[in-house]
């Protein structure tokens, strides 16, 4: 069985910053997401986390 889907609300609260943030991530394509329909988007947690650990090793490399 999957995992439910994160909210952008969801995800915000994981990365600490405002859910218009994410949203705005998500439409530049730089956050994963899983599109329904034309209106909704969501978020795997997997995919979320893999996302931190990916950012947080390019930050220790010193290139952001």
């Amino acid at each position: 069985m999957t995992r439910p889907l994160l909210t952008a609300d969801d995800v915000a609260r994981i990365l600490g910053v405002p859910n218009s943030f994410v949203y705005a991530l998500a439409r530049r394509g730089e956050l994963p997401t899983v599109r329904i329909g034309e209106r909704y988007v969501r978020f795997r947690l997997d995919a979320i986390e893999t996302w931190i650990a990916e950012h947080e090793t390019l930050e220790r490399r010193g290139t952001q």
